[in-house]
């Protein structure tokens, strides 16, 4: 379902300017701009840097490892590589110019589908699944972790649509697009462990 949704926005989308829900979400992002919104926005868009994901993907892996056993913390590790790799396919496929009026920070490259939306969302949302099937932790502690990842993958895309980096519909193929790699990620994790059941 989320590569169909890729494809869709992929095939839907105009080169230059984007389309009305761009440009409605554009204007939406100008009408609240602010000096502290700035700020906080200049944050999250540092969560997506290269060294920010690297940290948080290493860190990540080595936890839910000691946690949950190192095909847990490779989960991690393969899925945000595959992430980061399978980006620049489509972004070399596409080649969505970038809009021309973006503002605050610097981003090259191709725009759809934004590389921090889709590495925000495989990040993230295997961290969440890691810390969902941990053992030893509350149903509270689980809804509040939740919900920050949810906070988190939401803000990391929100401010590249601020800054007009990104369109949203970037924003929203990239997230697509993450949870396809999710969900292979736990495809396999699934297979190893019927497989595993049958040796048994």
């Amino acid at each position: 379902m989320s590569a169909v949704l890729v494809a869709i926005l992929a095939a839907a989308i105009p080169e230059k300017d984007g389309n009305a829900l761009d440009q409605s979400a554009e204007a939406l992002m100008g009408s609240i701009r602010s000096d502290g919104l700035t700020s906080v926005f200049k944050v999250f868009s540092y969560l997506g840097s290269t060294i920010a994901i690297v940290v948080i993907t290493l860190s990540a892996s080595l936890i839910a490892g000691w946690k949950n056993g190192w095909r847990r913390g490779a989960y991690i590790l393969i899925g945000v590589a595959s992430a980061f790799g399978l980006n620049l396919l489509i972004k070399m496929w596409i080649d969505r110019a970038r809009p021309s009026t973006s503002w605050g920070i610097e981003a090259d490259g191709a725009s759809f589908p934004s590389g921090n939306a889709m590495l925000a969302m495989a990040m993230f949302g295997l961290i969440a699944w890691n810390i969902i099937e941990a053992r030893g932790l509350s149903r509270g502690a689980k809804a509040w972790s939740a919900a920050i990842v949810i906070s988190l993958i939401a803000m990391m895309g929100l401010c590249r649509v601020y800054f007009h980096v990104h369109y949203i519909t970037d924003i929203l193929g990239g997230y697509a697009a993450g949870v396809a790699v999710i969900s292979l990620i736990m495809i396999i994790h699934t297979t190893y462990k019927k497989r595993g059941a049958v040796h048994l």
